[in-house]
């Protein structure tokens, strides 16, 4: 067993050795499988992505890191999601589901690497050329791309609700039971939350070289100094850390999908992603188990500038720290377009019904 594999890719391979049963076919060796889907994207994919999107996308540019360590990043953060869950009866994924859970986080972004739009919906192109065996199960791989893909997009007729549209809750592969849209929604969400400074590019920072379209999404990731579930009180924890001569000036956004650029403030943006992440929480919340759900957000933001000391720059904290937290409060906005379902069934209907 190699060091450099992660808690939950450890887990697998546990669970491939003792639970073989519980898997889709009992006589396919599930870890075998994954490695090798591992080994062929490490070579052949992850180390070309980062120049894929800055060649290929519509709106080209210096994007923060989509290589390897995001993919890993998001295996750490999905186990920070579930690992605890294991020893709850009835409250994880089974073997199968964590197999699923695992080929997905390894393709989920790899069609970047032929540009930004629509890469999502490049998964099962690149099981069908990287995933081994994987090619041959074609159930599997349906699986496997159909879930990848609901880590972002919209449906085909533009409805933002990807993994309640295009996933049924429940079916069956092979021998096992397997909850596609709860294997989905901890792919999603763990994608959203593993956001930090590490996928920043420094040295273009400090030498402020960066494309003025793509320097909000590097000053985002740089400022976050912390991200974490916190799994005893359900709670995601992001920490910000802002030089605040990055707050003096806007900042022009890449090229939308409808040709459109604007210019906007850090802070406007930040405030922006932390209503997106929410968005998410709210909505992945609805396909996950009640342990593995996130019930708040608790932003924490520190203010710093740079000084000159006997010509060695610090940082001092300027400004009150800031803190919030997010959670579902008061009465629900729900939707009622049900009703449309049940419409002929009212009281002048009924009144007049021969029973």
């Amino acid at each position: 067993m190699s060091e450099n594999w992660l808690p939950l890719e450890i887990k697998l391979e546990e669970f491939a050795k003792t639970r073989k049963h519980e898997f889709a076919d009992q006589h396919v060796e599930y870890w075998v499988r994954y490695t090798a889907l591992v080994a062929n994207l490490r070579q052949h994919i992850y180390p070309y992505i980062n120049a894929g999107l800055a060649s290929f996308s519509k709106s080209p540019g210096f994007y923060t890191d989509h290589g390897g360590k995001h993919f890993d990043e998001v295996v750490r953060f999905a186990g920070f999601l579930i690992e605890t869950t294991f020893n709850q009866s009835n409250s994880s994924l089974t073997p199968y589901e964590l197999y699923l859970l695992l080929c997905a986080i390894r393709v989920h972004d790899a069609g970047n690497i032929d540009g930004r739009e629509d890469h999502n919906k490049r998964a099962v192109s690149i099981l069908m050329e990287y995933g081994g065996n994987i090619k041959f199960d074609t159930t599997e791989l349906d699986l496997i791309g159909t879930i990848a893909q609901a880590h972002g997009g919209l449906t085909i007729d533009e409805d933002k609700d990807i993994i309640g549209r295009t996933l049924p809750e429940v079916t069956t592969a092979g021998g096992a039971d397997v909850r596609p849209q709860l294997v989905a929604a901890l792919v999603r969400f763990a994608d959203e939350i593993c956001e930090h400074s590490s996928r920043a590019s420094i040295h273009h920072i400090n030498h402020n070289s960066l494309p003025e379209e793509n320097k909000l999404f590097h000053f985002y990731a740089k400022s976050i100094a912390g991200a974490k579930p916190d799994r005893n009180n359900k709670a995601f924890k992001l920490r910000f850390k802002f030089d605040t001569s990055l707050f003096n000036r806007t900042y022009l956004t890449p090229i939308d999908a409808n040709g459109k650029q604007i210019q906007k403030y850090l802070i406007d943006d930040v405030w922006h992603r932390i209503d997106k992440l929410n968005h998410e929480r709210v909505y992945c919340n609805r396909f996950l188990l009640p342990s593995m759900q996130t019930d708040r957000l608790e932003i924490g933001m520190e203010f710093i500038k740079t000084t000159t000391v006997n010509n060695v720059n610090i940082n001092v904290a300027c400004g009150e720290a800031l803190t919030l937290t997010i959670r579902d409060e008061g009465y629900p906005d729900v939707p009622d377009d049900w009703r449309k379902e049940v419409s002929s069934v009212n009281g002048e209907n009924f009144a007049g019904k021969a029973w």
